[in-house]
């Protein structure tokens, strides 16, 4: 496979969440509360013979353009921290020791879209395959460190190329999340919940990563070069499915009360590198 010209971005979601200052009385969790701004406003790259543009689209069918307004699958008034290994069960901390360690969870998957942002759009690439990146120089997560420390992206993608992806994101590494205050809360460090063999809540390692091998770097308006690995490849005119969610990890170290009355912005942008066969 060779590499053309990285010509197009496009922003999935420019969203403002507005924290509360409310605290659970006796935990070291808080919450947060979301404004409904869910816009989107994609940027578009120049265009050129042989090269590739990423289009984005709310719906599967709807009109693929350069801005579309994220679909909502949640009805989120308040971000509450949970915990998942897979995107499809969702546990929270329901009792904990006057040390604030977390001692039992219960599943909550039937009301999670209470408690996160879930929502999703539609990729296409125009004139050419293309692998996806994040595109760096859109991507943004503007909030405090403690806040960016708790917070993950879980990201699907269906009806790619390459077949269906389940990532889950660090947000450490963007926006200066450095120096953020760390305290045990749960099972231990670099754990999240997920279903036993008995159907109970059990701890597997941290699956999230950071984001930094799959973004496009270059400055804007200019033509990134690829990322180390591609979050997809799209086949030209075959829609893709970008399902997120944004929930703080309520077995995070950083998951504290030093994360509440702070306000969070992001836009989630991406980048298509056009592709082509070499017989290599």
């Amino acid at each position: 496979m060779k590499h053309t010209p990285l010509r197009s971005q496009a922003a999935l979601a420019v969203l403002a969440l507005f924290a509360t200052a409310a605290v659970l009385t006796g935990a070291t969790y808080a919450w947060f509360t979301l404004s409904t701004n869910t816009n989107v406003e994609p940027m578009q790259g120049s265009v050129s013979k042989g090269d590739v543009n990423l289009m984005i689209a709310a719906t599967e069918n709807g009109d693929y353009d350069v801005k579309t307004a994220l679909t909502r699958r949640d009805t989120c008034e308040e971000l509450l921290p949970l915990s998942t290994a897979d995107l499809l069960t969702f546990y929270a901390a329901t009792a904990q020791t006057k040390e604030g360690i977390s001692v039992l969870y219960t599943e909550v998957t039937d009301r999670a879209d209470t408690q996160l942002l879930h929502g999703e759009a539609y990729l296409k690439a125009q004139y050419a395959d293309a692998d996806v990146f994040f595109d760096r120089s859109q991507l943004k997560f503007e909030g405090s460190a403690q806040l960016l420390s708790a917070l993950r992206l879980g990201m699907k993608i269906t009806g790619a190329a390459d077949g269906e992806h389940t990532y889950f994101f660090k947000l450490d590494d963007v926006g200066g999340a450095g120096g953020a205050a760390q305290d045990t809360t749960g099972a231990g460090n670099s754990v999240v919940s997920a279903v036993s063999s008995s159907g109970g809540a059990t701890f597997v390692p941290d699956p999230a990563e950071g984001l930094a091998p799959y973004c496009a770097e270059g400055a804007e308006n200019t033509d990134p070069t690829p990322g180390e690995k591609p979050l997809c490849r799209l086949t030209e005119g075959t829609p893709a499915k970008i399902e997120i969610w944004l929930y703080m990890e309520g077995c995070d170290e950083n998951c504290l009360t030093e994360a509440a009355a702070n306000n969070l912005g992001f836009n989630l942008a991406f980048a298509g590198v056009g592709t082509e066969d070499t017989g290599g």
